[in-house]
């Protein structure tokens, strides 16, 4: 089983918010959550509030080999928390160069 560390969208509609939880990657985007680590408003006008976490438990989650998501990731950079699994390259196809145009 592998864990990640992923946001869980909440409230209503065009005023939504997001759980932070550790998850099984295999389920869903709103599915059974392992623990619950804190919350992502991004509609609060107090920037402190935005986002409330518990930066142990995602320290733990993260030292027992959880990978958190893209966003997760970038949230808990600015909480402050660096870790080695937070810089994980994005994945797909590289890029092909674009080809030369001839000249006729």
């Amino acid at each position: 089983m592998a864990v990640k560390l992923r946001l869980k969208r909440m409230g209503r509609k065009n005023h939504s918010f997001y759980r932070l939880n550790a998850m099984d990657s295999r389920s869903p985007r709103d599915g059974r959550v392992i623990e619950e680590l804190g919350h992502y408003d991004p509609h609060h006008k107090d920037k402190d509030k935005q986002f409330v976490a518990n930066v142990d438990r995602c320290k733990y989650w993260l030292d027992t080999g959880a990978i958190p998501s893209e966003t997760v990731s970038s949230l808990l950079k600015k909480k402050g928390l660096e870790h080695a699994g937070l810089r994980l390259p994005k994945p797909g196809k590289p890029k092909a160069a674009p080809a030369a145009k001839e000249a006729k």
